[in-house]
């Protein structure tokens, strides 16, 4: 069944962010093809695709905003949220 989010939109604003600047070169330059040529709705394998990149993301590098957004969707999904390095309430 395919599924209508704002993964792709999501997805390119993680790749904007530099949340995957830390993978190798082939591996950002695939993702950015599979970003320009997915449509929504995805097909729930493509979902768990794109979820599988965002569990690999630098969190650090991204908006507190964008993370929380991409952990709604993913909790909406059962699957597990990006994690944040450090406490931000240390300081």
């Amino acid at each position: 069944m395919p599924v209508s989010t704002p993964i792709i939109s999501l997805t390119s604003n993680l790749l904007a962010g530099g949340a995957f600047s830390h993978l190798k070169d082939e591996e950002v330059a695939g993702l950015h093809h599979l970003v320009l040529r997915l449509q929504e709705p995805l097909s729930i394998a493509q979902v768990k695709l794109m979820f599988g990149f965002w569990q690999h993301a630098d969190v650090a590098t991204i908006s507190s905003a964008l993370l929380h957004r991409c952990n709604e969707l993913l909790c909406k999904f059962g699957q597990s949220p990006m994690e944040t390095i450090g406490d931000d309430l240390s300081d």
